[in-house]
């Protein structure tokens, strides 16, 4: 495919590094002659210098003869007028990444992104926000999102000396309710990947990934992580947008504190929240953080626009108790470092969380979605089965799929289905397959 990208920020980047890892052909746009330079140095991509939202620039990139046009500048009028005449000019495919929650709302039809000729639009803070909020759900939890618009969880977790998994094969554990419940779909064992079968023996430190319904991983990582306990209060540094969309997601699960220091948007966001208690103050202070009433059974989330801000105020609340810490990294070469060090229990970046929404929807029609996990080098391909098509009636156990991907669920009219060998794949089931990212194409020909 030739796509072209207007933005050659970290989203930009990320994301280009991504698509020429597939093979397809980048041409980047921006006004930044340095930031393209950077950009060109380390990928195989084509530049152009000038404002993605001008006509004769996008004349200059070709627009109008690419499959995919996707605008993640850090100008939300930028990239939806860029879309817009992506649009006119004829572009298969166009994506808009918008800072603005109000862009999102469909409330009213006259002002509707996708019905204007815009594809996918993308808010990045909202993605990341939902990913802290499944994580402060699932105390334990190493990454936890949503598929199937919330019916399916996907989320991983680490095997401890006192997991009841250690040592065992799936059939050797003592709650098989439990785990036929869920589907085991991948494990990180020193730092490679190991897909899982019925003789599969879970050591300690093996990072395991499933898959199944909210509830049911729920009540699996209550059994499996017995030494976690749910957090009851949560501390978020920082007001901004991601902060101020966190919290409305989390204050009516449990004790929530807001602390932002700039008093104008400390009223806003007070005005904005209904259960959530606001803290005027500066979260890098123990004076906050003792009088925010941080204890041992606290999670602190750093969502300011700090990257080094944001790690101390972890560090800080690690040194005052706080059993768990997550923080925003907005430079993505911080990530790894931070990771390796274990400077804070987890790590999201907006940026990533772009690049996988993009990515979601960049795979055929379809293989409809694709979730890159964090901390595993694999991915989750939503594919449907269509009419007529070869695996129609065809049961999970005789379709010869690479040793290096597993078929985790099925959704079936609207319902969760397990994914059991003996299981028969029918017209329109949405099947949701894990695979190491090499299997890919391999899972793409198989549905196709």
């Amino acid at each position: 495919m030739r796509i072209v990208i207007i933005g050659a920020g970290n989203a930009g980047r990320q994301l280009a590094m991504r698509l020429c890892e597939e093979k397809h052909s980048v041409v980047m746009v921006d006004q930044n002659p340095q930031a393209l330079a950077q950009a060109e140095a380390g990928l195989d991509i084509l530049t152009i210098c000038g404002q993605g939202s001008n006509p004769s620039v996008l004349e200059q990139a070709q627009a109008d003869k690419s499959d995919l046009l996707i605008a993640v500048t850090d100008n939300d009028e930028v990239n939806i007028l860029s879309c817009l005449l992506g649009h006119a000019a004829g572009v298969k495919g166009k994506i808009a990444r918008v800072t603005n929650p109000d862009f999102l709302q469909n409330g009213s039809s006259h002002y509707d992104l996708k019905k204007m000729g815009i594809d996918l639009v993308i808010n990045q803070k909202h993605e990341c926000a939902r990913e802290v909020f499944n994580m402060l759900q699932l105390p334990g939890a190493l990454e936890a999102f949503d598929l199937f618009a919330g019916k399916v969880m996907v989320a991983g977790c680490s095997i401890t000396a006192v997991s009841p998994l250690l040592d065992r094969t799936p059939a050797e554990c003592d709650r098989l309710d439990l785990i036929q419940s869920v589907r085991v779909i991948a494990i990180r064992r020193d730092n490679e990947l190991v897909v899982p079968h019925g003789n599969t023996v879970f050591k300690q430190n093996d990072l395991v990934y499933l898959v199944g319904q909210r509830v049911d991983i729920s009540n699996f990582f209550k059994w499996v992580c017995p030494d976690i306990e749910p957090f009851e209060k949560v501390i978020i540094a920082g007001g901004g947008d991601l902060g101020l969309m966190l919290a409305k997601f989390i204050e009516n699960e449990v004790d929530t504190v807001l602390l932002e220091q700039d008093e104008e948007r400390a009223r806003y966001c007070s005005a904005e929240l209904n259960k959530t208690l606001i803290l005027r103050a500066d979260a890098l202070t123990e004076s906050a953080l003792e009088e925010s009433g941080l204890h041992e059974r606290t999670a602190f989330v750093a969502l300011t626009g700090d990257d080094e801000g944001n790690i101390m105020n972890c560090l800080m609340a690690q040194k005052k108790g706080a059993s768990f810490t997550a923080t925003q990294i907005a430079r993505t070469d911080f990530i790894p470092v931070v990771e390796q060090l274990y400077l804070v229990n987890r790590v999201v970046s907006p940026y990533i969380s772009t690049t996988n929404a993009i990515l979601h929807w960049l795979r055929s029609k379809k293989v409809r979605a694709a979730s890159l996990l964090h901390n595993l080098p694999g991915e989750l391909l939503d594919v449907v089965v269509s009419a007529d098509h070869k695996l129609e009636g065809k049961s999970i156990k005789d379709i010869k799929i690479p040793k290096t991907a597993i078929i985790a669920t099925v959704m079936r009219d609207g319902e969760v289905v397990t994914a059991t060998g003996d299981l028969q794949l029918q017209v329109d089931d949405r099947v949701l397959v894990f695979c190491h990212p090499d299997a890919v194409k391999k899972i793409q020909s198989i549905f196709l």
